[in-house]
């Protein structure tokens, strides 16, 4: 039990510090590197709950529904800043050369 405990704790912290790594010197903006971090976990939480705690329920069915919601709705602004923000990039760059 606690060796399951300690390997999702390793899993939830080594993402987020992965995440944290892989966009410090690409993001700018603080409010999205949070938002990553935020999604981060609550991703890494949500898979902990279903992969590794098996009978040991750590969220009720409904906080598990709604952190579900909650990545849906992430994961759909995390997209659409980084594609409006890579698409206006390049409408920017076109007329600059124009």
């Amino acid at each position: 039990m606690i060796f399951g405990i300690l390997l999702a704790l390793s899993i939830i912290l080594g993402s987020v510090y992965f995440v944290y790594k892989m966009f410090v010197g690409n993001v700018q903006d603080i409010l999205v590197r949070f938002i990553l971090l935020v999604f981060t976990a609550l991703t890494a939480l949500f898979i902990v709950d279903k992969v590794i705690a098996w009978k040991v329920k750590l969220l009720p069915d409904e906080m598990n529904n709604q952190l579900f919601d909650l990545i849906k709705t992430l994961v759909l602004m995390i997209f659409s800043y980084y594609f409006g923000t890579k698409s206006d990039t390049a409408k920017s760059d076109k007329s600059n050369h124009i």
